[in-house]
């Protein structure tokens, strides 16, 4: 029988062929590759869709994540302050340009960031008269389900430190925030990052990103940043800042995809609630429910169990593929040694990437492969 793929992008490229093509043929017509109309028009449009006023195209999530966090001031020795458990890129990001990644604990009933330890770290920061210190909260929107934005962005407020949104999987989710009604998943704080990459809600045929803002002057210093600090003036540079951009042909491929974005992402939830259903009677943690006015878009399915390995090799015997997104923390990892912290540090993180066991799920998944995962880890337990 075929294995049930953790991914499988062949799919979407086929139901997508012809206007795929149409796209790329359009853009070599052109001749134009870098900083054209295509992105323009993507840009526009991923605006549009998010409600805020400015979107830039960027090489990646990664690039998206660094040229952010470099846009709202990080220097050497300035500090962003997210969790441990989320993919490297939101630390690497501000560790390239000198900055310190620091870490806050996650609740262990949800695995987002403990608010009251964040506001505790801050207040100590105050008194310590090293809150200069800080220069961003990076929430992360892990998995497609939104942080706690109301929250964070109160205590963000309270102690003055911009807000920075990790978004890179969190397309089209959304949350209630005070006084604003429905909000877009990176379009709370200051600069709100997006990847593009392949296996995302929306994902490119490479590598790809967006910072989006509703501030003109960030907007206008990201867009310098991408392109070597150059302003509108070519072969005039204002800052020290490498080749960070979006392309022509991956802007034209995400244009064609991003009026499906929605489908796909109820198609997610339609899988991910299944799965949550028939889950419900064994003795797993699921995925957290969403808190009221929140929209998840199912990212990943990702089920916690002391019984990892032993269900991973289960499933891998059935023909069901899965994934661990993340097995280390980003704090036991060799690249950050040097910032001192050792197994213990935050335990309710490193219980949490010691469990995790992400499943199959993607908007092609057919019924029947839903049921054959549900039935293979059923089985197990």
């Amino acid at each position: 029988m075929e294995t049930v793929k953790i991914f499988d992008l062949t799919r979407q490229a086929r139901a997508l062929k012809d206007e795929i093509d149409q796209a790329l043929q359009a853009v070599l017509e052109t001749g134009q590759f870098i900083l054209g109309s295509r992105l323009e028009a993507f840009e526009i449009a991923f605006s549009d869709y998010l409600g805020c006023r400015f979107a830039v195209g960027v090489g990646s999530g990664t690039g998206a994540l660094s040229l952010a966090y470099q846009a709202a001031g990080l220097a050497p020795g300035k500090k962003i302050l997210t969790v441990p458990t989320t993919y490297v890129a939101t630390a690497m990001a501000a560790a390239i340009h000198g900055g310190i990644p620091e870490f806050i604990d996650i609740r262990p009933d949800n695995g987002r960031m403990d608010l009251q330890r964040l506001h505790d770290r801050l207040a100590r920061a105050r008194r310590e008269g090293t809150l200069q210190d800080y220069a961003a909260i990076v929430p992360v929107h892990l998995y497609g389900h939104p942080e706690d934005m109301n929250g964070l962005t109160a205590i963000a407020g309270e102690f003055g430190i911009a807000v920075i949104e990790d978004a890179c999987q969190a397309h089209g989710a959304w949350f209630p925030v005070s006084g604003c009604g429905k909000v877009m998943a990176g379009t709370a704080g200051a600069l709100g990052c997006f990847s593009f990459y392949p296996t995302k809600n929306l994902g490119a045929y490479g590598d790809g990103g967006m910072v989006v803002t509703n501030d003109p002057e960030m907007a206008e210093r990201v867009r310098m940043l991408r392109n070597y600090g150059q302003g509108e003036k070519r072969h005039t540079h204002f800052a020290i800042a490498a080749n960070n951009r979006l392309d022509e042909v991956q802007a034209a491929w995400l244009s064609v995809k991003l009026p499906h974005l929605d489908a796909y992402n109820r198609r997610r939830r339609e899988i991910a609630a299944y799965y949550t259903a028939r889950f419900a009677p064994l003795p797993l943690d699921l995925p957290p429910r969403e808190a009221e006015g929140e929209y998840a878009v199912a990212h990943l399915y990702v089920i916690r169990t002391n019984d990892r390995e032993s269900l991973q090799a289960h499933l891998a015997e059935r023909g069901i593929g899965t994934a661990i997104h993340y097995p280390i923390p980003i704090h036991l990892q060799p690249a950050f040694q040097y910032l001192g912290y050792t197994e213990g540090a935050f335990p309710n993180a490193e219980a949490f990437a010691r469990r995790v066991l992400s499943l199959p799920l993607y908007p092609e998944l057919t019924d029947g492969e839903v049921e054959r995962v549900v039935s293979a880890v059923s089985d197990f337990f």
